[in-house]
This record gives structure tokens, sequence and C-alpha cells, in this order.
């Protein structure tokens, strides 16, 4: 369960900013998502806490693809397949997610689906932080509501609350985020090399 958190929780932290940007009270969310876009690629440092765990994790982004790290875990995306390994089988499974499996933790390909079922509004400043709430619309859905909190100064997010359906708390804080330069596109697929004699299995 922490390691799914990790990569959904991961991309929302950035996803949601971008969302948000279209708001017309969201104006320094919106600087913040023009922030991201812009960036050739970005480093995130965070952890994220659901079920009383804690387990940290690093993303690097870039465009629609990415890679996450964590704890016995690597996922990679290229933008059409994603490979996952992991220590505790041992093996690779590589998946070409659909559109909308992709929007569960693709801060771009989410856009559509945030910007159509939440609705967004300003909770408050303090000590340089914004905090927006985001609300889905639909009751049904599997996050009912996310807080965002902002930097004023990087704007950069610091900080992300998810409340799922089933009321679960899942808290996401950002340790740092950095920017880099634009990265080759072997970045964000799997490399056999780097992992001799592991199994991959294909699900595609």
């Amino acid at each position: 369960m922490i390691r799914k958190v990790l990569i959904i929780s991961a991309f929302l932290l950035s996803a949601v900013c971008i969302y948000a940007a279209q708001s017309d009270d969201a104006s320094l969310i919106r600087q913040c998502a023009a922030k991201i876009k812009s960036a050739p690629s970005l480093n995130v440092s965070y952890t994220v806490t659901a079920d009383g765990n804690t387990a940290g994790g690093v993303l690097v982004l870039q465009g629609d693809m990415f890679t996450i790290s964590s704890p016995g875990m690597v996922s990679w995306y290229d933008g059409k397949t994603q490979w996952t390994y992991s220590d505790q089988i041992g093996e690779v499974n590589v998946i070409a997610p659909t559109a909308e499996e992709v929007q569960q933790i693709n801060p771009f390909a989410i856009v559509k689906s945030f910007s159509s079922s939440y609705l967004s509004r300003r909770m408050g400043s303090e000590g340089g932080v914004t905090t927006m709430r985001l609300t889905a619309k639909d009751r049904k859905s599997d996050i009912t509501s996310a807080d965002i909190s902002i930097n004023d100064k990087t704007l950069y997010p610091t900080r992300i609350v998810l409340t799922m359906s089933n009321r679960q708390k899942v808290t996401v804080n950002i340790k740092s985020v950095r920017t880099g330069k634009r990265l080759p596109v072997s970045n964000f697929r799997f490399d056999a090399a780097r992992y001799p004699g592991v199994r991959v299995v294909d699900l595609r």
C-alpha cells in the first residue's frame, strides 16, 4: 500500500498544483504551475505517510516522463511504457498504462481529470505558505479532497494532504524541489544492464 501511495502522491504534488492554476482565484498556484512546466526537469525529494507508515521517495519529472525511486521499488515511464522493479518480488513488470492509469500518477495527463472533476478554494496563508483545497465534484471519486500548501517565495508545493474515499489521510511532505537539466529519454526507461538476471514480466 505504501508503495502505491508513494507513486500516486508524488505525482499529485505537482499535478494538483498544475490543475489549480486554472482557477481565477489561484494566482500563486498559477505561477507554481508555470514554474513546474517550464523546468527542463525537476528532482523532488519527499516523504509520504499513510496507515501510520512513513516512507521516502525521489521523483524525477520531465514532461510526460518520470522516474520514482523509493525503498524497494523503482519505476520508469517514457510516455508510453512503464517499468516497475520491486525488490520484494525480484522482477520487473512492464505495462502500457491506459490514459486513466497515467492520470493517476502523471502531473500533466491528470490536468484534464482534475479540471473537470474538482473545485478549488483558498484556505488561507500563514508563514509565507498558502494552502488551497480541491474538493471532488463526484462523491465516488477515490480522492475526495486535497489540501495543497505552496511556498509563496519558491512557488513550489511544500505539503499535500489527501483525503481518500475511505476517509484515509495521506500526507506528503516535500523536502526539496530542484531544477535540473534536460535528460535523455533513456533515463526514463528500464536498463536491463543495471539489473542483471532480473526477470522481466511483460504484461502488455
